[in-house]
Order: C-alpha cells, then structure tokens, then sequence
C-alpha cells in the first residue's frame, strides 16, 4: 500500500474498548538468578492483560531447581518450553514461534498474542491504548506502537530507551485524527523489546515473511521482537509502528509508555541510550 506521511483519517470520539478476551504471553528467560527479580516485576501485571491468560516462558536451563525459580517468579502454572538444537544460544529469542503458532491452530479463540522480553513491564492501560489505536489506525494498515523508557537513579525523569535523537512534529510521519488534537507519529528508532498483536495481525506475523531469522534490519535476537514492524512498510514511512501522541500538550500519550526495568541505559553515562526526556522528544 501507499500511505501518505501525513494522512487524515476520520474517526468518532472513541468508545470504551472493549477487554481483551483471551490472551497468550510468551517471555524469553535465559536464566540468571540476578534477573528474577526482573521477571518477576514484568509478570505481576499478567492476570490482569486479559479475561482469560496463557503463559509460557522460553528459556535454556532444565534444572528443575532453577525452573522452580522461575515458575515461583511468574506463577506456578506458567508452561516451560526449553528449545532443543538451537544451533545458537542467541537464537532462544526465536523459541517462542512454534508456540504460538501450534496454539493460533489449535485454539481459534485465541484473541491476542504478547511477547515479551524478561524485563518490560505492560499494564492494562498499555493494552486499551493499543486496542483503541489498533482501530483509528485499522484503514492505514499501520500497527500501534510503544515507547520503551528507563529513570535513571535517583530521578524521576522518564527518559528515552530507544529514541536517541531529537525531532521536529512537522518532520516525522504522522496520522492526523480528524477533529482532535491527537496523531500518531512514526519515529525512525522503533524497537520495543516486545509486540503485541490481535489474530489478524498474529496471522500476518506468526506465517509471513516477519517471522523468518533471516527478515529485518536489526540483529539477530532483536529480531524476535520485531514484530511486524518492518512488514509491509508504507511509503515515506521509517516502519509500520506509530506511536500516539497529544498534539495540545506536545506529549507522547502516557499510555504508550512501557518501562525498561533495568534502567541499565540510562545509568551508563557512556550509552546514548536511555538519556532524552520522553518530554522532550518531539520539539
């Protein structure tokens, strides 16, 4: 498709969404007992993403003392998948698609797929922002997107983990919501560390071309969490993942938010990473 970077949709005053019905989560965990904490912090929002949670946790260890660890940091019906002739120590990220695809076929009520990274914390309002932005955005073909951010210690300033530069509102590709001072603006460093997706987009991602090692541009166990970012790009787009923003009040929507646990960005005063104010990101 071709999508203009400054497209207008029309849209009504948004309604209540609705939740999601039923979940599926998958974590990748490569054990270190430094990082339960962690893992622990980024399930305790799990029960309440859905009416109805599955999750499992893709990791590399088979000691059932350390799977013990991590069922008690996420929940002790949590299922273990531990890969087989990975070829790759790097390739575990890559663990959890036949899961997902075995549950997609075997379970058409399936509404929604999350995958995760061991240290990001989603929240409800996480997922109702996405759902509503999911339909604003459904005739453009672009997916909702978050913003991962980190505090650096002793602050409360919530600053970039992934955004590392500056920009200009009227520079970067937008969707303009008909009558209302929001859009939904695409920056060039979109990665998240995770992807959320309903069964259309699952369908898309899970049996497209997205899904394979060898698509995208980042390495190879980013990749994982790429999504469909880089699917299908519209042109004069950076990627398919747009961000909500309050064009009233200059903001990215809070609600896009996701945190980076282990603000580890934001602490190394060598990484350029993890240093912009999310409030002062788009000038």
């Amino acid at each position: 498709m071709t999508q203009d970077p400054d497209t207008r949709i029309s849209t009504q005053e948004p309604q209540a969404t609705t939740p999601v019905q039923k979940l599926v989560i998958g974590v990748t965990f490569h054990f270190d007992g430094k990082r339960l904490g962690f893992l622990q912090r980024t399930a305790k929002n799990f029960a309440q993403l859905s009416q109805s949670t599955k999750v499992f946790v893709v990791t590399n260890t088979e000691s059932p003392e350390e799977q013990k660890l991590i069922k008690e940091a996420v929940g002790t019906d949590t299922e273990l998948v531990v890969p087989t002739h990975l070829g790759h120590p790097y390739l575990l990220t890559w663990g959890h698609f036949d899961r997902f695809r075995e549950l997609f076929q075997a379970d058409t009520s399936l509404s929604h797929f999350l995958y995760l990274e061991d240290d990001i914390e989603i929240k409800l309002d996480n997922l109702n922002y996405w759902l509503r932005a999911r339909e604003e955005l459904r005739s453009t073909g672009l997916i909702p997107s978050f913003l991962r951010y980190e505090v650096k210690e002793g602050e409360a300033e919530m600053r970039s983990t992934d955004v590392t530069s500056q920009f200009e509102l009227k520079k970067l590709p937008k969707v303009q919501l008909k009558g209302r001072e929001y859009c939904y603006i695409n920056f060039p460093e979109p990665y998240q560390g995770m992807y959320f997706l309903d069964r259309e987009l699952a369908q898309e991602h899970l049996f497209g071309e997205s899904s394979s090692p060898d698509f995208g541009r980042w390495g190879i166990r980013e990749k994982a969490a790429q999504g469909l970012t880089f699917a299908q790009v519209p042109k004069n787009c950076f990627s398919r993942n747009f961000v909500g923003f309050h064009r009233g009040t200059n903001s990215i929507d809070p609600r896009a938010l996701i945190h980076h646990l282990p603000n580890n960005y934001a602490n190394n005063p060598e990484s350029k990473h993890g240093k912009i104010p999310i409030r002062e990101l788009v000038i």
